[in-house]
């Protein structure tokens, strides 16, 4: 007899496969101290350590039914004698994991830059117990949940979401992933291309680019030197193959094991199923080869070369943008959580209110927006320093002041510097922090548990929750360090400007994403400037805040707790105003939300008169930013936007003060003073934005789109060019003009008494004093009924040096029912994942894809949506997988076995009766129906009742219907460009797009607050610096170039005239009740 002998590498892999799953002694917990939590929250905690090294936290959310399968069960299976459903079922939510796993770019080879972000994507790549490349992503799509990871300088975190009754087995799915993913080296080229498509999505953020440019003057030997996104050129360009494979396996058993994991863990569970699923599923996890990165031997003095505090940088950015950066080196902020001298210094640096440095730039029109403090990002604030920065976003017209900007700044940093009454706005500040602790508004799982396993590793576990939320202590001598180093000449500059700085030329370029810059040697006249400032008399410390909430009384229990109605109610209701009203009686915290939609015929005559209401709204949010900052400070927010049928202002937040913010806003409103040189400043913002969306392919693709289904429309180029002929009297007459016909659509729900909601309303129509619109069902839109067949508008972009084609194939249905939104809903979720799978994984047809439904004006269609680069697939090839794929969707849900079917039915059923996570999803979802006209509050549930009683055969029938007798297809492309000419060191990558999905956050300061200017501001530097030479060049001259037959009928060259031909859908009523309100 013949006996095969193992071969050595043989036997390795099985006693090492042995190792790794041999029984081990009996599990230790420990357990911790509680964490200190809000008097309003209900959820309960519990923080351990297990014996090999895991760091946990368990959650436990009695806010949902209680954790046992039974109780659960039958909390989501509705009652078949019931008639109806009522939201009060409605309150599960989905149990959530994070892992963070303590390393990430500062401890990768430096011979593969990006490895770290690498083994985060291959980890996904099978396990030894399920083998299967992508049998997680499988697996929780068909549960209706989600996953997904991101890597940053010290840590590299994973979580996901999932429904509860299926969180025993994700967790033993997701967990061997951790212990013994296969990583194997025929996946490497697939995850290759999704870590350089990441790459690509950031290619042209500043933010990013800037981050790599202060990298590239680390110190020396210091880890934040290194490239941490990863590209092909670090990780296939003269990369041998064998040894990444190798190497990527080395560094994950050093680096990743269960003593450098933290774990938080959500569920309705109690506390002891929680742990006994937590040590079920990671006790058996091995520890690591080596400890973490020996931080101690790194100075944050030492972290940056001389030079970075001795040259002034000057960076080409891609955006249009001028921009002003001051950059200081502070040791590591997280270590001073409890008095936050950072976050407190930059809230004054930052201030934008009356008397600020915001403020005096301002009103000379030198500025759009100040930030200022340390960033989110771990470039910005990791274990070894923190960088505290004060970005100012210029004018041109402040960059030609740029001396004057920097003299103002540095004389706002030293009245902040020797202030000595610092304690009372600290008080303040800490006041606002705690009440907004104490009311904290619910997250959704998946989040919570990121935003706690993130603070796990430098908190302890007394201050897990307050830690990175409240004001501690006010601690003289941590103020006063922080303060000495910002009163140091050591810090530094960059100025990035599309404009160049003394004609200096951008003749450097950063090597990963060869940017251009230069550097200077930092001029005398500012070291003299910052040694001998000159007092400005406008500058002023910031009030005490008039907007402090300090009445919190919750008006239901006030009441006595009466029962209401889930559906919000009408209390007036006429010919010029519908007010809707519910207050809350079930998140029970002190805030509110007031939508009022103020309808008008003006926004519907002409692009001139839309373009001015725009324009209008913009010089409103100018005038009241100062005297409504500390409203934003305070919790409160608003916005005053343009709609297609007239103006929407929302206030929202602590609902003491938000009857005093809509009085402000509504008198400023009506007696808006415009200035010549606001108006020309906005207008030429405005054209900057158009021509941003007319160059960027989405927002064409969707504008044209529209264009074609929507029976009144102002195209983007309507609008273009009509913005520049907008004059002072055009803007006093909208002013003086806009509510003499006016309709007025209110919702007031949260904390409020019926009697405050209709005192609100009347307030707004006293000031107006409206008369009723003629014939108010007009200013409602509607559809274009689409020809049968397939139908072509296809342009190219404007944009020569873009490869980017954005396809949309719109597939029109009809009239909706409730009954279609369920069904394909369900086709929706059940051909999710093989969409993604097929055209994205396999056939790498792009990086951005999707497939959903959509209802327009009662009208239903679903769209598949593919970002793709001409220069890898042209336009037609990708139609035609589309198509092919589509076409494939009747055999997928065919091939599912019954069992299958019912189990997808399942998690979407689960999956609607899941509870709102707040107020916010409860208005949003009110104001909808209320918008629309259509009033269907109880949608979700009706579809809860239908879902049921859904056939496989029902959604057969119903989508070879809509394909044998009723196909009608348009298809809206906007083709990118299949030859670039224009290359960077690092080439020009082939998939650049928005980067909504960056992984890393890297905005500079505290971020965007609701409400403020800098939003609308914002919205204008999107353009590349390609579009502002094409701005430059043909700005004036616009034209689109239509592309196909004009023979062809199938082929739209002009789309006024395909419309002509059209019919129109008429407006639809679907909740007859209270049409014609």
């Amino acid at each position: 007899m013949f006996l095969r002998t193992p071969k050595p590498r043989a036997m390795f892999k099985q006693w090492y496969k042995w190792i790794q799953n041999r029984p081990t002694k009996r599990m230790v917990v420990t357990h911790l101290e509680l964490p200190d939590k809000s008097e309003g929250d209900k959820k309960q905690y519990r923080i351990l350590n297990l014996s090999n090294g895991v760091n946990a936290m368990l959650i436990s959310d009695p806010t949902a039914p209680e954790g046992s399968s039974s109780n659960l069960s039958a909390a989501k299976t509705p009652s078949k004698q019931s008639s109806t459903t009522t939201l009060e079922q409605f309150h599960g939510k989905l149990a959530a994991c994070a892992v963070l796993v303590n390393v990430g770019s500062f401890s990768e080879p430096y011979e593969y830059p990006g490895m770290a972000h690498f083994l985060e994507h291959m980890i996904f790549m099978g396990s030894t117990k399920y083998p299967e490349e992508n049998a997680f992503d499988s697996f929780i799509a068909k549960c209706g949940g989600f996953s997904n990871a991101h890597t940053e300088n010290e840590d590299t975190c994973f979580y996901f979401e999932v429904e509860e009754q299926y969180l025993d087995k994700t967790m033993d799915m997701f967990m061997n992933l951790m212990k013994s993913p296969l990583m194997r080296q025929d996946s490497m080229t697939r995850e290759r291309s999704a870590v350089q498509s990441e790459f690509e999505q950031v290619y042209l953020v500043d933010e990013v680019r800037r981050d790599q440019i202060l990298a590239s003057m680390a110190g020396e030997g210091y880890p934040h030197r290194t490239f941490s996104w990863g590209n092909m050129k670090s990780l296939k360009e003269m990369v041998d193959d064998d040894h990444l494979h190798q190497t990527l396996h080395e560094f994950r058993r050093k680096h990743y094991g269960s003593n450098r994991m933290k774990v938080c863990l959500q569920a309705t569970l109690s506390l002891d199923e929680l742990e006994e699923l937590l040590v079920r599923h990671c006790s058996t996890i091995p520890q690591s080869e080596e400890p973490t990165l020996d931080i101690s031997k790194y100075n944050y003095r030492d972290a940056f070369q001389d030079r970075f505090f001795k040259e002034v940088l000057l960076v080409q950015p891609m955006e249009d943008v001028c921009k002003l950066e001051m950059t200081w080196v502070l040791p590591p902020m997280r270590n001073y959580y409890k008095c936050k001298p950072d976050t407190f210094i930059a809230h004054l640096l930052g201030y934008e209110g009356v008397g600020s440095l915001c403020s005096y730039l301002r009103r000379r029109l030198w500025c759009m927006s100040i930030m200022s403090g340390v960033g989110a990002g771990s470039f910005d604030t990791n274990s070894i320093y923190s960088l505290f920065n004060i970005c100012i976003h210029l004018t041109d017209e402040g960059f030609a002041h740029l001396d004057d900007v920097i003299a103002a700044t540095f004389a706002w940093i030293r009245l902040i510097n020797e202030c000595n009454a610092l304690h009372e706005p600290y008080g303040e500040l800490q006041q606002i922090a705690a009440n907004n602790f104490r009311f904290q508004i619910e997250i959704p799982s998946m989040d919570n548990v990121q935003s706690i396993v993130d603070g796990m590793r430098f908190l302890p576990p007394k201050d897990a929750l307050t830690g990175s939320q409240l004001y501690f202590d006010y601690d003289e001598a941590v103020m006063q360090m922080v303060r000495q180093h910002l009163t140091e000449f050591r810090f530094n500059i960059m100025i990035s400007s599309h404009i160049r700085y003394e004609h200096h030329d951008y003749d450097r370029r950063e090597p990963w994403f060869g940017t251009y810059y230069t550097s200077i040697g930092m001029p005398d006249k500012w070291q003299e400037m910052w040694h001998n400032p000159v007092p400005h008399a406008e500058l002023t410390l910031p009030q005490p805040n008039p907007f402090v909430t300090t009445d919190f009384t919750l008006q239901w229990l006030h009441a006595g707790k009466p029962h209401l109605s889930r559906r919000p109610k009408p209390l007036i209701r006429n010919d010029i105003c519908e007010l809707w009203f519910r207050q809350d009686d079930t998140f029970l915290l002190p805030d509110g939300y007031v939508n009022i939609y103020m309808i008008t015929p003006i926004m519907r005559r002409s692009a001139r008169d839309y373009v001015t209401g725009v324009l209008f709204t913009y010089l409103v949010e100018f005038y009241i930013a100062e005297e409504l900052y500390p409203a934003l400070m305070a919790g409160l927010t608003y916005g005053l936007d343009a709609a297609e049928k007239g103006l929407i202002l929302r206030v929202s937040g602590y609902n003491q003060k938000l009857p005093l913010l809509i009085d402000i806003i509504v008198k400023v409103m009506k007696n808006l003073v415009v200035d010549v040189a606001q108006v020309m400043s906005f207008r030429e913002l405005k054209k900057r934005q158009l021509f941003n969306a007319v160059i960027n392919s989405k927002s064409l693709n969707l504008d044209l789109r529209l264009s074609v289904l929507e029976q009144m429309r102002f195209t983007l180029m309507e609008k273009y060019e009509i913005v520049d002929n907008i004059t002072v009297d055009d803007i006093l007459k909208f002013r003086d003009n806009f509510y003499k016909q006016m309709y007025v659509q209110a919702l007031i729900q949260g904390n409020f008494t019926e009697q405050e909601a209709r005192d609100i309303t009347q307030k707004i129509l006293n000031t107006y004093e409206n008369q009723k619109i003629d014939n108010l069902i007009d200013q409602h839109n509607r559809i274009m009924q689409l020809p049968m067949g397939e139908h072509y508008l296809r342009v190219k972009t404007l944009n020569g040096e873009d490869p980017n084609t954005i396809i949309v194939n719109y597939y029109q249905i009809g009239p909706a029912t409730i009954k279609m939104e369920a069904m394909l809903d369900l086709v929706d979720l059940i051909v999710e994942e093989p969409f993604f799978n097929q055209l994205r994984t396999k056939e790498q047809l792009c990086y951005s894809l999707g497939i959903f439904q959509r209802i327009g004006y009662g009208i239903m269609a679903y769209m598949l949506i593919i970002n793709t680069q001409e220069t890898k697939f042209n336009a037609d090839y990708v139609d035609k997988r589309l198509e092919a794929f589509r076409l494939r969707v009747p055999i997928i849900i065919s091939e599912l076995s019954d069992e299958e079917f019912e189990q997808m039915k399942d998690a979407l059923l689960n999956n609607k009766r899941l509870g709102d996570h707040g107020l916010f999803d409860e208005m949003v979802r009110n104001w909808g129906e209320i918008v629309s006209m259509e009033y269907v509050f109880n949608r979700n549930e009706i579809q809860i009742q239908i879902l049921p009683s859904i056939t496989k055969q029902d959604i057969l029938e119903f989508l070879a219907f809509n394909q044998d007798t009723n196909m009608r297809k348009l298809s809206v492309q906007v083709v990118g460009s299949s030859k670039v000419s224009r290359r960077s060191l690092t080439d020009l990558p082939e998939a650049i797009s928005d980067a909504v999905s960056a992984r890393h956050s890297s905005t500079t300061g505290l971020g965007r607050r609701p409400g403020s200017l800098a939003i609308i501001l914002d919205e204008v530097q999107r353009n590349i610096s390609e579009e502002q030479l094409l701005f430059e060049q043909i700005g004036d001259r616009i034209h689109l170039e239509f592309i196909g037959d004009t023979g062809d009928d199938k082929h739209i060259m002009d789309v006024a005239a395909f419309k002509k031909k059209l019919f129109v859908y008429p407006h639809i009523v679907v909740n007859p009740k209270y049409h014609g309100l």
